[in-house]
Order: structure tokens, then C-alpha cells, then sequence
């Protein structure tokens, strides 16, 4: 949910449906055509936080143009945390193997480098992130572990979800923010308690932990994504509501093991 940055790594594996045919052209017509097949694929399905409208080749730089859903992302937000935006794209790359590293092996032999255009569906609004040949070969190059890599890409998921923080879920709750606890990833909400109290919250908590693991729909690429990165750190996930007027809490949460039969 909400984590729109990771999405970009399983969709480079796209760009590689041609390569095996074209090793009598050169590397910049080889990126070309790798693209072109890629974007035939397009509109991709990013679940409910978008879709990756098109995929490019500008004869400089591969381009992805992604229309988002803004209530998933706060594209004014982004534009101010560039280096933030940047840092968590990076990070989706990291540790590249299989296709993935075949992909970014191409676009540095070719000199190119990739540009991440993100547009609000509603507002059309744009910020965009750009990794250069240079930061592209710093991810080829990086000696991260397996471990170090999963652990840094669920941090950076985290923290572009903060970027977008407050966010208004409903009409009642309020995302205030995300933490990366010992055993756990924890949603922080704020509940308006003139139209739920959390009261009725708590009498009816195995109802509402009944109702999470419902909407934890794991066809979703970018949910998917953010609770194999959960599994991978072995942490759990989280769900905390506070009342706005009482102050009273509730937690509901799903060990690792409850989060790993979802996948």
C-alpha cells in the first residue's frame, strides 16, 4: 500500500524480451528495441497506487512515465524530498541479479540512464527522479548483502510513505505515519472519534483484524512487494489507532508468519 518507488524494479523485467535477438546492433539499439517491446506491454497494472503508462527511449535515456493515484501519493510532498525520492528508487535496484542486472548492464553500456516521471491522475501534476549512468553503475557495482539490501528497501519504503504523511484514509482515519519497530512495521492512525469511537473499535477488534487480512490482497505488485520486504526483514506488520479525543489505543497486528501465508 502506498509504496510507489519499489514498483520500478519488477518492471524493468519487461525491457528484456527482445535482448537475446539483437546482439548484431549496437547498445543504444539495443536499449531501443528492448524498450519498444517493453511498452507494447503498457498500461502496466501497478495495483491500486497506479499504472505505468508508457515506457520510452528518448535516444538519451530510458523514460518511465507512471499515472498515480494521489491518495497514495503526494506528488507536491515528493517534489519537496528529492533526494528522498531518489534514495528509494535507487535502493529498489539494489543488490540487482537476473534480469533485473541484464536490464541495467544495457542501459550503462549504452550510456543512457533511467528517468522516473510521476504523474497524479487527477491534478496531473509531475515530479520526476532521474538515476544517471554514474548512479546506475554505483548499483552494479555496490557490494551490499542479500540481507543489507532487503533491509534498506523496506526502510526506504517506509520513508516514502512518511513523505506523503498526514494522509486521510476515510472519512474517520488519518495515516499520520509509519515506524520500523523491533518486530514490526506500525502504522500509526489517528482516529476522529466524532465519527468512530475507538470504544467500538475494541469491542470488535478480531472483526477488524478479520477485515485487515482481507484487504492485504497480495495481487496488488506494489503490497506484495512491501510484505515480501516485511518477511525478508523478519518483521511483522502493524496497525495502531489512537482516539482523537480519548487518546485510547488500539493495536492490531500480524506476526511473520501470518504475513508470509499471505504471500
Amino acid at each position: 500500500m502506498k509504496k510507489i518507488s519499489e514498483n520500478a524494479g519488477k518492471m524493468v523485467l519487461f525491457t528484456c524480451l527482445s535482448l537475446m535477438l539483437l546482439t548484431a546492433c549496437g547498445q543504444k539499439s539495443k536499449l531501443k528495441f528492448a524498450i519498444e517491446a517493453a511498452n507494447r506491454q503498457c498500461p502496466m497494472d501497478m495495483g491500486v497506487s497506479g499504472e505505468i503508462s508508457s515506457i520510452t527511449f528518448d535516444g538519451s535515456d530510458v523514460v518511465y512515465v507512471m499515472l498515480m493515484n494521489e491518495s497514495f501519493l503526494n506528488i507536491e510532498a515528493l517534489k519537496g524530498n528529492p533526494d528522498a525520492m531518489k534514495s528509494a528508487v535507487a535502493v529498489m535496484f539494489g543488490n540487482p541479479k537476473g534480469e533485473v542486472k541484464e536490464m541495467l548492464d544495457l542501459v550503462v553500456s549504452a550510456g543512457s540512464g533511467i528517468k522516473f516521471i510521476y504523474k497524479g491522475k487527477t491534478s496531473g501534476k509531475e515530479v520526476e527522479c532521474y538515476l544517471t549512468t554514474q548512479d546506475l553503475k554505483d548499483i552494479l557495482n555496490g557490494e551490499s548483502t542479500a540481507k543489507d539490501s532487503d533491509k534498506k528497501k523496506l526502510e526506504e519504503q517506509v520513508k516514502m510513505t512518511n513523505v506523503s504523511c498526514p494522509m486521510q484514509v476515510d472519512e474517520a482515519t488519518t495515516l499520520n505515519k509509519l515506524t520500523i519497530e523491533s518486530d514490526k512495521v506500525l502504522y500509526h492512525y489517528t482516529i476522529d472519534e466524532s465519527v468512530v469511537q475507538i470504544s467500538a473499535l475494541k469491542e470488535n477488534a478480531d472483526q477488524m483484524k478479520e477485515s485487515i487480512r482481507g484487504s492485504l490482497n497480495t495481487s496488488d505488485p506494489a503490497l506484495r512487494m512491501f510484505l515480501e520486504a516485511c518477511v525478508k526483514s523478519d518483521k511483522g506488520v502493524g496497525y495502531l489507532y489512537k482516539g482523537s479525543d480519548s487518546g485510547e489505543t488500539i493495536e492490531i497486528s500480524f506476526e511473520v508468519s501470518e504475513i508470509k501465508a499471505l504471500l
